[in-house]
């Protein structure tokens, strides 16, 4: 999944939460967050089917700042909920699709994970 979260409050990220699918263990695998400000991505590996296994956690917290957008790339398994948009208003801000390749090689651009940024 690539796309552009844009929150409207700044928040400090430590992990990110995938909402699976009822009856599976959707997940995030690998996840990378940056923008144009930044000296660097932010990435986060899945440790696998054991405790916090929903939460993908990152090394070192991180803040995003309201108003500011940034890029993300997700690759997710085991049926994550998705949002058929291309464009999704939250409570908390705008998330976009640009890209989505499953794993037969179809495109999509209204794919977004069901996700949550937080401390």
């Amino acid at each position: 999944h690539e796309g552009t979260i844009t929150p409207n409050q700044t928040i400090t990220v430590s992990k990110l939460y995938t909402y699976p699918c009822a009856g599976t263990g959707g997940h995030s695998e690998h996840v990378r967050i940056w923008n144009d400000t930044w000296a660097g991505i932010e990435e986060a590996s899945w440790t696998g089917y054991r405790g916090d296994w929903h939460n993908v956690t990152f090394p070192e917290s991180f803040t995003v700042v309201a108003n500011e957008t940034y890029n993300y790339t997700i690759r997710t398994g085991s049926y994550p909920q998705i949002h058929h948009n291309r464009t999704l208003i939250i409570p908390e801000g705008e998330i976009t699709c640009t890209e989505f390749i499953d794993a037969n090689g179809k495109r999509y651009d209204d794919w977004i994970p069901a996700i949550k940024l937080w401390a």
